[in-house]
């Protein structure tokens, strides 16, 4: 928990950051799309088929065995490799992909590396957010951790999701599929070390793709404004600008 507030706020960072650097080509220029953008965009259907996913899996957690104490103990199809799931969950796929484009776009002068960064800041930053607030508002008790109350959703699955589904829209489904592939090791990863129950995973999957896909129509349409909070001189508060 601690790890994603650390992660969460240090992207804010990077992105004000980068909003200066970058004259206003910032990474939030239309912060309400962005959060409406699972709904009111083609993302609107990885929306419907999570949510019902998710629903049926929470109404079925009873008659579904697959907490480590019980039938998942025997299936447990990662083994003891779940800890490589559990530490690089934490947005470490994203924050490197977001530094190395970083690179590629500022030192090469290449745009395509510095709008990939965008749609993975804006994507990452909405998907954690909304994480953050629902683990902190429902209060599940993880399946094989009761004394934390942080199970519901996955964070570690919400994030490598929004990592695999900016890498397919911005990359191809050659490179996604590598990506999903590694964003499923990760979401498997925690219920194989009773983390989470398969309905946080699912919700917590519904959550990183539906952003990230529905930030990448937004970034694709163009949206006419920018907007940041940047740092007041002395700290003594924060700005906010609008560009039409």
């Amino acid at each position: 928990m601690a790890v994603l507030k650390f992660f969460f706020i240090a992207l804010l960072t990077i992105q004000n950051t980068m909003a200066v650097e970058t004259e206003k080509e910032t990474y939030f220029r239309d912060v309400g799309e962005d959060l409406l953008s699972p709904f009111n965009t083609p993302a609107k259907w990885i929306v419907l088929g999570g949510t019902v996913t998710t629903a049926l899996m929470y109404v079925t957690r009873k008659d579904i065995t697959y907490r480590k104490s019980e039938s998942f103990r025997q299936a447990q199809p990662l083994g003891n490799l779940g800890f490589i799931g559990e530490y690089i969950g934490y947005g470490f796929l994203n924050a490197v992909y977001s530094g190395y484009f970083y690179w590629d776009g500022k030192y090469n002068n290449n745009p395509k590396s510095l709008k990939a960064v965008e749609h993975m800041i804006r994507a990452t930053t909405y998907t954690m957010g909304l994480t953050l607030a629902l683990k902190s508002t429902i209060h599940e008790r993880r399946p094989g951790y009761p004394d934390d109350p942080h199970s519901f959703p996955s964070g570690h699955s919400s994030a490598s999701f929004a990592f695999a589904s900016v890498v397919a829209a911005q990359h191809g489904w050659v490179w996604g599929g590598i990506a999903h592939a590694m964003a499923s090791f990760i979401a498997i990863s925690r219920v194989n070390d009773d983390f989470h129950y398969l309905h946080d995973v699912t919700a917590g999957i519904t959550i990183g793709a539906s952003f990230a896909w529905g930030v990448y129509y937004n970034l694709e349409k163009g949206n006419p404004y920018w907007f940041s909070l940047i740092p007041v001189k002395k700290g003594g508060g924060v700005a906010m600008g609008l560009d039409f």
